[in-house]
C-alpha cells in the first residue's frame, strides 16, 4: 500500500471514509437529478455539471450501508466529484469533514476481517486519535462502464 499523503474525508451515515484528493474534482450541493432506466440500483441518475453529463452514485447502495439514522435530508446531501480512468462521476456524501496527512503507519491492513467483507473495495482503515477512516479503493468500487 503506497503512502497516502493528503485525504479528504467524508460522512455516510454515523462513519467516515476517506479518498485521496488527487482523485477527488470538487464537492458540490446535490442538484436535480435525471433518473436513468435500466441502470444498477446504486445510480441515482445523471445531472448536468460544468457541461458535463455526470452520473451519480448513491454509495450507501453500492457499499451495502445500511442507514440508522434515515433522518437525512436529500437536500442537505452533498455530491462529491471524483474522476474514473477520465469519467467524471458523483457519488452521494452527507458531510465533507476535512482533508488530513495520513502516514503509512496509521493504517491499517484489513487482514483477517478483509476475508469476510468486501474488500477490494477499501484499501484500510486508518486510526487517528480516537478516529477510523475507512480509506475506499474508488477504481475498485465504481466501474464507469456498469452504467
Amino acid at each position: 500500500m503506497e503512502d497516502m499523503p493528503k485525504v479528504v474525508v467524508f460522512k455516510l451515515s454515523s462513519n467516515e471514509y476517506g479518498l485521496k484528493v488527487d482523485e477527488v474534482r470538487e464537492v458540490l450541493k446535490l442538484q436535480d437529478i435525471t433518473a436513468l432506466p435500466n441502470t444498477p440500483d446504486y445510480v441515482v441518475g445523471v445531472t448536468n455539471i460544468r457541461g458535463e453529463i455526470t452520473p451519480i452514485i448513491d454509495l450507501r447502495k453500492k457499499l451495502n450501508i445500511s442507514s440508522f439514522e434515515e433522518n437525512h435530508d436529500d437536500k442537505e446531501m452533498l455530491v462529491m466529484v471524483i474522476e474514473i480512468n477520465g469519467v467524471p462521476v458523483g457519488i452521494l456524501v452527507d458531510a465533507v469533514n476535512d482533508v488530513i496527512q495520513i502516514s503509512h503507519e496509521q493504517i491499517e491492513d484489513l487482514g483477517e476481517i478483509g476475508k469476510n467483507i468486501s474488500g477490494e473495495h477499501i484499501e484500510g482503515i486508518a486510526k487517528i486519535d480516537n478516529r477510523l477512516i475507512i480509506l475506499l479503493n474508488i477504481d475498485n468500487l465504481i466501474n464507469p462502464q456498469e452504467f
